[in-house]
């Protein structure tokens, strides 16, 4: 008899969750932040939990870290400063990831390029004339992660000149920090979106997994997608050439540098697309792989256990991709 009442039960709770499923609304938020980006943010909920004022809130808070656009931000502070510099829990976490990802990417992810992206007129201003060898001679003195120590609390500058720059990364940490804040008012189905960076959990209004776009590389102002994603539970981020670059003397410039060389990187990789358990390490690995050639890039992502890759590279003039074997299940390319 106690066997058949445990029984009715479960029934019955199974029974009221479906009938709950019902009442669960999709609750939808976008604005801008870091100056033009736009936000998307999607939650499915019982009743309306998070307001945009919320969110735009914690952005905010998020440049006045992190923007180097803000004069008096703490990276702006830590970028004039020498020697030792206390900073937040928040640069402190982002230091670290980066600094691990700059290891395991043998250095091609490297937050200190900053001075070399504005140089090559990658930054807030344009340039007519390439810069000379002994112009980025000069600014390499003081790139690299080496010269910039994170222990206890402190960030710790070798020298004045080096300027840590978390652009190539900042929407993914947003899309995080913003993540972890729906997932804090108990909500468990959601799709975060930062100027274009994702991480998505649980299931959309239908019950089924959040469906992205992978836009297809191009260097025109026609966007199509080249592939569709069905995403459980993760964060995509993708990195591409296509996205910044500019023509001098008829020679055309990437925005990604290699911080070994100083130069603008030549690869032949045309767009990365980075799957991972969080967007900040999504972010990190796409931007690496963009300046590293196709067969450095899967080297890297085949020999970790938490990274999944969708690859678009040049190979004899011929535009190829390359899909990670766990992802396929999940991923339809766009055949023309």
């Amino acid at each position: 008899m106690r066997r058949i009442l445990i029984s009715l039960i479960f029934v019955l709770i199974i029974i009221i969750f479906f009938l709950d499923r019902k009442n669960f609304n999709e609750y939808e938020i976008s604005g801008k932040t870091m100056g033009s980006i736009d936000y998307n943010i999607k939650y499915i909920s019982f009743e309306k939990k998070i307001l945009k004022t919320e969110l735009d809130s914690i952005l905010i808070e998020f440049n006045k870290i992190f923007s180097t656009y803000i004069p008096n931000s703490e990276i702006s502070i830590i970028n004039k400063s020498i020697g030792k510099s206390n900073v937040s829990k928040e640069f402190g976490e982002l230091f670290s990831v980066s600094k691990l990802i700059h290891l395991q990417t043998d250095g091609m992810f490297d937050p200190t390029v900053g001075p070399l992206v504005n140089k090559w007129g990658f930054g807030p201003q344009s340039i007519e004339t390439i810069p000379t060898k002994n112009e980025i001679d000069q600014i390499m003195q003081f790139v690299g992660f080496d010269k910039i120590i994170f222990e206890n609390g402190y960030i710790n500058k070798k020298f004045k000149e080096s300027y840590i720059d978390f652009s190539s990364v900042a929407k993914g940490y947003a899309v995080d920090i913003i993540h972890s804040y729906i997932e804090s008012k108990n909500i468990f189905n959601s799709y975060v979106e930062i100027g274009g960076e994702v991480r998505v959990s649980g299931k959309n209004k239908n019950q089924k997994n959040w469906v992205l776009g992978i836009r297809e590389p191009r260097f025109d102002d026609k966007i199509n997608l080249s592939a569709i994603v069905s995403l459980p539970n993760m964060a995509l981020a993708t990195s591409g050439n296509y996205l910044n670059n500019y023509y001098v003397d008829d020679s055309l410039y990437f925005h990604t540098i290699n911080p070994k060389t100083g130069y603008p990187a030549y690869t032949n990789m045309l767009s990365a697309s980075v799957f991972s358990e969080t967007c900040l390490v999504a972010d990190a690995y796409a931007t690496a792989f963009m300046a590293m050639d196709f067969n450095e890039s899967k080297k890297i992502l085949e020999s970790s256990n938490n990274l999944l890759g969708y690859f678009i590279y040049l190979e004899k003039g011929e535009i190829k991709s390359y899909i990670s074997d766990k992802l396929k299940p999940y991923i339809t390319i766009n055949r023309k």
